[in-house]
């Protein structure tokens, strides 16, 4: 198992010529004063912070004027890093400068993965599918617990995290149990953005069929042609067809328009019949006018007269109406038939006119055929090309989730690492009924009040005994806790955190950062290195600065005067 461990740290204010150096050893390493205020938490920050994670250091801590040198063992090859604000340089073994930067995102997390052989792959917050390597932060995030922070939200003691989204902060833990690796995330990232392409794709699929759909349905209505001159030919007939229909039609209006007139004056004629003998006057009768017959001769009086031209205007006149009545009823007939006889000529016109468009030329209705033929031909090239896209990435697909499945079963790992923060809770006294069924490894378990702490480092300690458990080969870091019992009002539960921490054996380091330790009779197995603080607000201090200020105003001119 590959690991790393603290061998010592340089602390040196540049201004104020003060510094201090302790070293650690593996194992249990006790940072302790019988007081606050000490300078026990402004020692263990220095730590990770001086390889690229950001801590919140005191008010009265000004990392403007600070450097600090950080020895660390990476399975026996020894690398020093020196950090002076936002910039970096690492040493080897043979101290030789290996790395000199300002970035701590594009160089330090590299060359700190090439060393760890371990790096942390996460999905950006501004392009989730872009896979990005994540901050030193990352990479120590489930190793360290600062007093300000940690003990009220699991892994939120190191700052800067917003470059990812929480959910996705936590899948760190992945990689730290070695299910995740940078191969797996990258093949995981290519199956979520796959998967998108292949709804984009049936998007398109659907949309094009809905095209040709509408296509082909508007292509029904032109006359097909393979050329110009062969639509000429073809559009020929119709149009000899809408003349014909046209010169018909035409006729038909005028026969129309006729036996309207007709109808009109016929029915006028009758009117006047009827409205005359409704007002006929008898004329007067002259008796001794003679009246002679031309053809025989006869002379008879006015008043014989009279009665015979009588009875005959009666009789002409029923006769003349009832002629009137059968003609006018011939013309409606014939008006009737000859207006249907048009309907029916303006029906075929229609459906010629639909065919073909004399607004139109030849040429014009050549080429829309031919476009659409030509869209249509792409269209389905297109569908083709597209449907065969999906089935090539559906079984893309289908690859990687074949190599996913060959991963660790996270289900099992997770059953291990329940039993696991179950039994440590259980340890400090901490069950409570409402965490059955709560313990999830990327969903911590909030607690409230004075178990708060208990819960946060139950789950851990959990998470390295899962690793141990499930034997990853993940490189293993030292465990920095800053004050576990700050919310402590009992000894007994004071100690019985305290023991849990100083009982790990499965970390190549624990360097624990708490007041009186030595009050509470911690039982362990191996040796406990010590670091014991005792004045107040004087960590750093002007003879540590006077022996090792070669070294450390060497580091800060290497630094400052480089224009990175």
């Amino acid at each position: 198992m590959s690991s790393m461990y603290f061998k010592d740290i340089l602390i040196a204010d540049i201004q104020k010529h003060t510094a201090r150096y302790e070293s650690f050893s593996k194992g249990l390493n006790v940072v302790t004063g019988e007081d606050n205020h000490v300078g026990k938490s402004s020692l263990v920050k220095s730590l990770y912070y001086t390889l690229g994670a950001e801590v919140a250091f005191d008010d009265a801590w000004s990392k403007s004027s600070k450097i600090n040198i950080v020895t660390i063992d990476v399975d026996g090859e020894e690398y020093k890093i020196v950090r002076f604000l936002r910039k970096f340089a690492i040493f080897n073994s043979h101290r030789e400068l290996i790395l000199i930067t300002d970035s701590v995102t594009k160089e330090l997390a590299p060359m700190l993965g090439k060393m760890f052989d371990f790096s942390v792959f996460l999905a950006d917050k501004s392009d989730a599918k872009k896979v990005v390597q994540a901050p030193p932060a990352f990479t120590f995030m489930p190793y360290y617990i600062d007093q300000d922070s940690g003990w009220t939200g699991l892994y939120e003691s190191f700052g800067s995290l917003d470059q990812f989204n929480k959910p996705e902060r936590i899948k760190s833990l992945y990689f730290h149990l070695g299910l995740y690796n940078k191969y797996t995330v990258e093949q995981m990232g290519k199956r979520d953005r796959l998967k998108e392409e292949v709804e984009e794709s049936k998007e398109r699929e659907n949309k094009i069929r809905v095209t040709l759909e509408a296509l082909n349905s508007e292509i029904e209505n032109l006359i097909p042609a393979e050329n110009a001159e062969e639509l000429e030919k073809h559009l020929t007939m119709p149009k000899e067809k809408i003349e014909k229909l046209v010169e018909e039609i035409g006729q038909s209006r005028n026969r129309i328009q006729k036996l309207q007139t007709s109808l009109q004056q016929h029915e006028y004629q009758q009117e006047v019949i009827q409205e005359y003998k409704k007002i006929k006057i008898p004329e007067k009768k002259d008796d001794t006018k003679l009246h002679v017959c031309p053809r025989c001769g006869y002379e008879y009086d006015e008043e014989l007269y009279a009665l015979v031209r009588d009875n005959y205007s009666r009789t002409n006149e029923e006769y003349l109406l009832q002629q009137m009545a059968y003609i006018i009823n011939s013309i409606k007939e014939n008006l009737t038939e000859e207006e249907n006889k048009y309907v029916a000529l303006m029906e075929r016109l229609k459906e010629q006119e639909s065919v073909y468009d004399e607004s139109q030329d030849a040429y014009e209705l050549y080429i829309r055929q031919r476009g659409l033929k030509e869209t249509i031909k792409k269209l389905h090239s297109e569908l083709a090309d597209v449907i065969v896209d999906q089935r090539d990435k559906e079984e893309e697909i289908k690859k990687i989730d074949k190599e996913i499945k060959k991963l660790p079963d996270k289900k099992e790992i997770e059953e291990i690492y329940i039993e696991n923060v179950r039994a440590n809770i259980l340890k400090l006294s901490a069950w409570d009924s409402a965490y059955e069924g709560k313990i999830k490894l990327l969903k911590p378990i909030v607690a409230q009040g004075s178990l708060e702490g208990k819960i946060i480092l139950s789950q851990y300690i959990g998470l390295f005994q899962t690793m141990e458990a499930i034997q990853s080969g993940v490189i293993r870091f030292p465990f920095v806790v800053d004050s576990p019992r700050g919310k402590e009002s009992s000894n007994a539960s004071s100690k019985e955190i305290l023991t849990l921490i100083a009982k790990l054996k499965s970390l190549p380091q624990v360097i624990l950062a708490t007041v009186d330790y030595d009050k509470f009779d911690v039982q362990t197995d191996d040796q406990t290195h010590y670091i014991r603080l005792k004045e107040k607000r004087k960590l750093l201090n002007e003879s540590t600065y006077s022996e090792r200020a070669d070294q450390i105003e060497g580091y800060y001119e290497l630094l400052s005067d480089i224009n990175l």
